[in-house]
């Protein structure tokens, strides 16, 4: 195949025939590419494995874009925190404005446990502070979370957020 394969662990949009012999879409992350075909998994969980003569076009995309994380009521935000069972200060931030500029790792298995203690629950993974989050970001997007929330009390962590992109929630 002439065309470069995309890579694993990169999401990627692709347009294929499916088995009915209809066109069809298809949105996941690379599990695997070679010169017979690929692997992707969705949203969903489901593997679809495909050989190139199937695929009739690929884009790589970025992460999935969720709503405005600044517009989420507070409320809601400190209910997904108890549920986590972290308290302190209120970080946010889109998935995608985190990682769409870095390389995508490898995809684990699904339903790896998290690099670090977190609990997602709808678009939401909500977490307390950790020196490196990025890792946890990208579990969370296999996990269809779109924004993050950070609860910490550290003030030198509350700092390296902010500047990493993270937008602090008041009243």
């Amino acid at each position: 195949m002439a065309q470069q394969l995309p890579q694993p662990g990169r999401r990627v949009s692709l347009r294929r025939v499916r088995d009915d012999g209809e066109i069809g879409d298809v949105v996941g992350f690379v599990l695997t590419a070679g010169e017979a075909g690929l692997r992707i998994r969705d949203r969903r969980g489901e593997v679809h494995e495909l050989a190139w003569g199937r695929v009739m076009a690929w884009r790589a995309v970025g992460v999935a874009r969720g709503r405005d994380p600044i517009s989420t009521p507070l409320a809601e935000l400190d209910g997904l925190a108890a549920a986590a069972g972290v308290s302190g200060r209120v970080l946010v931030a889109r998935l995608s404005d985190l990682l769409d500029h870095l390389a995508a790792p490898s995809v684990g298995e699904l339903g790896e446990p998290p690099p670090h203690p977190a609990v997602v629950d709808g678009e939401w993974v909500t977490t307390a502070a950790t020196e490196d989050l990025i890792p946890l970001a990208w579990w969370a997007t296999h996990q269809d979370a779109r924004s993050i929330q950070v609860r910490t009390n550290d003030d030198a962590g509350a700092s390296r957020l902010l500047a990493s992109g993270f937008t602090e929630r008041t009243a």
